[in-house]
């Protein structure tokens, strides 16, 4: 079996699938600024979150299971990184890219810390739930009309299923 895979193509299906339209292309960008606000509290939600389960937990503490804080604040860094892409919602092939080496690297047996396995994808799965959730509450919060702030959560949503595809891209074995 080939693991040559066309993501730009795959990637354009999803978009097609879910039915992310430009509109709602256009509401995540528009509500990146109410979601970048809340950035630090959305980390420290979804990292908080990640903490109480072993399994997961596993990659951000010290040999003596205490929170490692700066591998906490590094990886909370890359996830602003992420958020900050993820909230210009772009379709370019270098976004795709992007997200298909941060699963690369998700699934690679972590260099720096030998005895750790690789990030099982129902932690991949997990987290972009968490993102889904605390970017739901914030556009209900701040968002006065509460339609719009529907639209746009369920924009986010799609957007976020279309991105996990791919932060599970090293995961994915059928090549359809």
């Amino acid at each position: 079996m080939s693991r040559v895979m066309d993501w730009s193509a795959r990637f354009a299906e999803m978009v097609e699938f879910v039915g992310l339209t430009t509109e709602d292309r256009q509401l995540i960008k528009d509500s990146s600024p109410i979601v970048m606000a809340h950035v630090r509290r959305i980390n420290d939600w979804v990292y908080g979150n990640i903490l109480k389960f072993p399994q997961a937990r596993k990659f951000f503490v010290t040999k003596d299971d205490e929170p490692d804080e700066k591998r906490i604040e590094d990886n909370k860094q890359t996830m602003i990184t992420w958020l900050r892409a993820s909230a210009a919602a772009p379709t370019n092939d270098g976004f795709i890219r992007y997200l298909v080496a941060i699963s690369q690297m998700h699934k690679n047996l972590p260099g720096h810390r030998p005895h750790l396995s690789p990030v099982a994808p129902r932690y991949i799965i997990g987290t972009l739930s968490y993102y889904q959730t605390v970017i739901a509450e914030i556009l209900q919060q701040d968002m006065t009309d509460q339609a719009l702030a529907t639209r746009t959560s369920i924009a986010w949503n799609k957007w976020l299923m279309v991105g996990l595809e791919l932060l599970l891209a090293d995961y994915l074995t059928d090549n359809e």
